[in-house]
């Protein structure tokens, strides 16, 4: 899902600008030597500034994730519906696809440092809101908040500007490690409150708190960029007309899909709401692409080779969204009850996805070592067959724990390498004028995927919810593991469609 988004986003943009393929120099405050540019040194500001963002982009995971876990408890809480309670989660990367263009580019105008003050802001409110939220409306509003996740687009803005090539490194390394570990969090976070029999509510005041702390931090250690300085004489504008069109797209989309079992696939209300989705996402890109001042680079995002990188991240979105909320789910359920789940409560549920971490670890060492000798093509095409066979095997063996953290290990290690080499891809021939905006186009491609994987989790589970006990039943799992090994053909045609020519030696070999 959103598992070390910011890392690949921030890693390789220092070098990009050697590629043989990019003849359009990068352009960076540090490099270019423009007044009032100055580099902070690794130790009298640079690593706390690191640190600083690592929090942040750590409790963006964990704004995404902690409600699994707490899904049941709201539910009951609440009287929700199981569809219901998954738009908890839904409507928190909704908000990120659909606002991190708009916010990203208002950060390269008008500042990095007051967009990611205001974006806290919204995140602490969002939390603050789902606490208090007496029915499903305003839970809803809350965890629309919690999904400003723009932080992840304004921080690469910021490093540009004020961190040597050498000293991003470091501070992606940082960076990523607070994602990883973000990963895990989200999920025991929850799990603790629920373990220790604490209300869903105070976990969220709990989830306020931190963000606060954050906002201290970066308040404290938190540099701006020169986006100010650079644009003192030019004119400030903002088009938000595609930004909406693509919100209310995505928005009817996922409705549709999350309805289409209630609804039926082939009812009026499934098929208009889908294919408005579609209308109104097609027409954001027209809208931006006819813009004097675009949010999105419509003619670079489906250029022949940046086309092939971008789709990868819809079967990233899509396959992350599924393999969390269906292991989540399977290892919740009561099995003495029910008589199939694993029974675990949600902090030891959370455990089982300790191997993704260690396989991202693995995988970042050695994939970009890989990609100094295979083309970008070709790691692509493995990693997606591998996620597709990883899905089958799950279909028949998700009932064992042995085999289930066998296939988190293998889903980590083939998820890390689709991140790496698409997003290295990216940086090696797109344009890098505009940090902030360019980091923003891939990881709303992402949100908008794992938007879209929630909603046909939704839709599986509507259909698959049992009416007296209000579980799963055991064919919503093995549907859901199907689907996801469905949704990686689009790893698998873009490694097929990506040209061999791409070679990353030059963005990789250090």
């Amino acid at each position: 899902m959103s598992n070390n988004r910011f890392a690949a986003a921030a890693a390789p943009q220092g070098s990009a600008s050697s590629s043989p393929f990019n003849n359009r120099p990068a352009v960076s405050t540090i490099d270019s030597g423009e007044p009032g540019g100055r580099t902070l040194s690794w130790r009298k500001g640079g690593l706390m500034l690191a640190v600083t963002f690592s929090l942040l982009q750590m409790l963006n995971e964990v704004g995404t994730l902690m409600a699994i876990p707490l899904y049941g408890s709201m539910a009951a809480g609440l009287g929700l519906e199981p569809q219901q309670v998954s738009w908890a989660l839904l409507a928190t990367t909704l908000c990120g696809a659909s606002t991190i263009a708009l916010l990203a580019k208002a950060g390269d105008i008008f500042g990095h440092r007051r967009l990611m003050i205001w974006c806290v802001v919204g995140i602490t409110l969002g939390y603050a809101i789902s606490a208090v939220a007496p029915n499903f409306t305003v839970l809803l509003i809350g965890r629309f908040l919690t999904g400003v996740m723009a932080g992840q687009a304004l921080c690469l803005g910021i490093m540009r500007d004020r961190l040597s090539s050498v000293d991003r490194k470091k501070a992606v390394a940082v960076i990523a490690a607070g994602q990883a570990v973000g990963v895990f969090i989200g999920f025991a976070f929850g799990g603790v409150f629920v373990a220790l029999g604490l209300s869903w509510r105070l976990a969220f005041v709990f989830g306020a708190l931190l963000t606060i702390l954050s906002l201290v931090a970066f308040l404290r250690w938190g540099d701006d960029s020169d986006a100010l300085l650079r644009h003192k004489d030019s004119a400030r504008s903002l088009d938000v007309v595609g930004v909406l069109l693509m919100g209310l797209g995505l928005t009817a989309l996922c409705v549709g899909i999350s309805q289409s079992m209630v609804w039926g696939p082939t009812s009026a209300l499934t098929l208009v709401s889908v294919g408005l989705g579609v209308v109104l996402l097609v027409a954001s890109l027209v809208w931006e692409s006819r813009s004097a001042h675009p949010l999105v680079d419509v003619k670079e995002l489906f250029s022949a080779r940046l086309l092939p990188a971008y789709t990868v991240f819809l079967t990233m979105g899509i396959t992350g969204m599924l393999m969390f909320n269906l292991v989540m789910t399977w290892a919740i359920l009561p099995a003495p009850l029910l008589g199939y789940g694993f029974g675990f409560n949600p902090l030891v549920s959370s455990l089982l996805f300790i191997p993704m971490i260690v396989a991202g670890i693995v995988a970042a060492r050695y994939v970009s070592r890989a990609l100094v000798r295979v083309p970008a093509r070709n790691v692509i095409l493995g990693a997606g067959i591998a996620l597709a066979a990883d899905f089958v095997f799950l279909r028949f063996t998700h009932e064992h724990v042995i085999a289930v953290l066998v296939a988190i290990f293998v889903f980590g290690f083939a998820y890390t390498s689709l991140l790496t080499t698409a997003v290295s891809v990216i940086a090696l021939e797109a344009r890098e004028a505009q940090a902030a905006g360019t980091a923003s186009v891939y990881v709303a491609i992402a949100l908008a995927a794992s938007s879209i994987g929630a909603a046909i989790f939704s839709a599986i589970l509507g259909w698959g919810t049992d009416p007296v006990t209000m579980a799963p039943r055991p064919e919503v799992f093995d549907i859901g593991f199907i689907v996801a090994a469905f949704a990686t053909v689009f790893a698998i045609v873009s490694g097929l469609t990506l040209s061999k020519q791409v070679r990353l030696s030059q963005i990789v070999a250090h």
